[in-house]
């Protein structure tokens, strides 16, 4: 966890930083952190406008699951570490897809406005037979 807490430093949002690391055989393969898509600029206004910062923004976990893809590395039987926030519904669809068997994730509290998208990835996570437990 601590290195996910580490690529999670990398994220320029000024508000939240958040950090993911895909772990196989105890070995880091892919790590992500949130920010904008490769070849798009992180500007002031993009990042310290909310509304226009969520349309730009990549979540850590896709972007792991999107760096692991670009260097053609399979993440099935996976364990993922995320440090910052826990899993959204949109990226454990993500990561059911990519195969990971396990996500645990690191947060100090859960904000009120993720608590049915954290409610909606236990239930994904869950049918799909994938561990999610907070560290």
């Amino acid at each position: 966890m601590n290195v996910a807490m580490e690529v999670s430093s990398w994220s320029k949002d000024p508000s939240k930083k958040i950090g993911c690391i895909a772990v196989k055989d105890r070995r880091i393969i892919a790590t992500g952190f949130n920010g904008f898509p490769k070849g798009i600029e992180d500007l002031p206004d993009r990042l310290n406008n909310r509304e226009l910062k969520y349309k730009y923004v990549v979540h850590a976990e896709m972007n792991c699951i999107y760096n692991a893809s670009h260097h053609g590395i399979s993440l099935k039987d996976t364990t993922m570490y995320v440090y910052g926030l826990p899993t959204c519904s949109e990226c454990a669809k993500g990561i059911i897809q990519a195969g990971v068997t396990r996500v645990v994730y690191q947060a100090e509290e859960i904000p009120s406005q993720w608590e049915k998208s954290n409610m909606l990835t236990i239930d994904l996570l869950s049918e799909a037979n994938i561990s999610y437990e907070r560290a």
